[in-house]
């Protein structure tokens, strides 16, 4: 789970946790209140968080450029390499069929 998915499933836990209840057992009620300096350390927690994994996302994108010219080059550098022993087959096999072939009889008996 990504740092900011975290945070924003956290965000209603941080926010309860910054309620207080108070029961009076007296009349049978109960008091909420909301501690706002609680709410605002969430808030900067949560902020500091998200700022995070906004800075890793931001670096893997910078980061991709570069990797993906790198891979583009090897896989350049690559096709390279097959052309050429590709070639060199060719070659081979080429050389491999002359040798092979009969040789032309140009020399032909007269039929007078």
């Amino acid at each position: 789970m990504s740092r900011f998915t975290l945070a924003l499933c956290v965000t209603p836990l941080l926010l309860t946790a910054a309620c207080n209840v108070t029961k009076n057992p007296a009349n049978d009620s109960a008091t909420i209140s909301i501690d706002q300096n609680k709410i605002d350390n969430a808030g900067d927690a949560l902020l500091n968080e998200a700022a995070k994994a906004t800075d890793v996302a931001a670096n893997k994108i910078e980061n991709a450029g570069p990797e993906l010219e790198n891979s583009a080059a090897t896989i350049k550098e690559r096709a390279g390499r097959v052309a050429d022993k590709a070639e060199a087959l060719g070659n081979r096999i080429e050389t491999k069929v002359d040798r092979d072939k009969p040789a032309d009889n140009t020399a032909h008996p007269a039929n007078h």
